[in-house]
């Protein structure tokens, strides 16, 4: 009977340190990969093929459904202007449209001295139609023209590549510096991409209406899309 007693003692204290063995294991943190970190980068030139263009009215005056009647009557016009000039209707897009009361503060309290309302639109156009387009917006009456953009119809497909490109780069540099160990790359564990381009043409001053001398000018030209990587791979 002793030895049963002693036997089931045993049994217990093996289970018990076992149990705190597990315990122990689960509350260690799993081991950290080791990384080793490369910048990529890979640019495409390209000759757009789209331009994006933000355009509208704003209209001014003493009652605030003056100012709406206005600008509604304006914008229609510019709207069918823009469509008679070779825009497809599913090619607009409302981008803003505010409704503000104006105030005087030159006297050094505010004044209330009318309402604006301005309405713009992003239209979507082949290249050789912006000079055209902005033209017609401005003889019907568009007196805000924001920016201008150029880009590829096939964008996506376009930064794919360069992905991958990019990141073959970072995998490369990263290969260069194990030259002369036993080390080999693993799998990819992060990785951070920076995007550049294409341009965007912001309006100045006076906007980009048509001027005295008659259509303003627009070229496309060519446009590059570039992007840069921080890629980390594992270290085996």
């Amino acid at each position: 009977m002793k030895h049963e007693g002693l036997i089931i003692g045993l049994l217990v204290v093996a289970v018990a340190i076992a149990a705190a063995g597990l315990v122990l294991g689960v509350a260690h943190p799993a081991r950290q990969p080791r990384v080793v970190a490369a910048t990529g980068t890979a640019e495409k030139s390209f000759v757009p093929d789209i331009a994006h263009l933000d355009l509208g009215v704003q209209t001014d005056a003493p009652e605030v459904q003056k100012a709406q009647q206005d600008n509604s009557t304006a914008m229609n016009a510019v709207l069918a202007a823009l469509k008679a000039a070779g825009v497809k209707a599913e090619d607009i897009q409302t981008s803003s449209f505010y409704v503000n009361q104006n105030f005087d503060y030159s006297s050094g309290q505010s004044k209330p001295t009318g309402w604006r309302v301005s309405n713009t639109v992003t239209i979507r156009v082949q290249p050789d139609l912006v000079s055209a387009v902005i033209d017609a917006g401005s003889k019907a009456g568009a007196n805000i023209f924001n920016s201008i953009s150029f880009d590829m119809s096939n964008r996506e497909e376009l930064k794919a590549g360069l992905m991958k490109d990019a990141v073959a780069n970072a995998r490369a540099k990263a290969l260069g510096t194990l030259e002369g160990t036993t080390h080999i790359l693993g799998d990819i564990v992060a990785i951070v991409a920076d995007w550049s381009g294409p341009s965007v043409i912001y309006a100045g001053a006076e906007g980009l209406g048509a001027s005295s001398a008659g259509s303003i000018p627009m070229e496309a030209g060519t446009n590059i899309l570039s992007v840069s990587v921080s890629v980390s791979f594992e270290l085996n």
